[in-house]
């Protein structure tokens, strides 16, 4: 590669050879599983949700759930208390993996882990967090594919 000599374009070499030096140190440069926004059901108009899953130890998959904007889940189900959240891995049955507490700010936020690493993520406003199969229709769905 040629630079030009001139002091005009020095300035920019320089910015350039920062430039990819800040790209290899910094956290994007790093294999970091970017977080993927979950498709919203007709019956949550408002609220936003993102889905993260990336390696974890003994190659499970580390799952965080987040949302924000999403209301009390008596408001979607007349019987519901609370907001599960389910894996569905091919060609395998649902599976409850915890419940999604939402505060009085409407925003809440899960952590969980399974050995999957596709499979779909749903969750819905459920009457107990110990539910065995989801008993309403969900407001969020994402499709979960763990690269590495």
């Amino acid at each position: 590669m040629r630079f030009i000599r001139s002091g005009l374009h020095r300035p920019i070499r320089v910015m350039a050879l920062a430039s990819i030096g800040l790209l290899a140190f910094s956290p994007a440069g790093c294999a970091s599983a970017p977080k993927q926004a979950m498709e919203s059901s007709v019956a949550n108009t408002s609220g936003e949700g993102t889905v993260q899953a990336k390696a974890g130890p003994n190659d499970n998959t580390q799952i965080e759930v987040q949302v924000k904007h999403l209301s009390d889940p008596a408001r979607v189900a007349s019987d519901a208390s609370v907001y599960v959240v389910w894996i569905q891995p091919r060609n395998a049955e649902i599976q409850n993996v915890g419940a999604l507490k939402v505060d009085a700010d409407l925003v809440g936020k899960l952590d969980t882990t399974t050995p999957h690493r596709t499979f779909t993520l749903t969750v819905t406003p459920e009457p107990s967090a110990r539910m065995a199969a989801p008993t309403h229709p969900p407001v969020f769905t994402s499709e979960v594919n763990r690269a590495k």
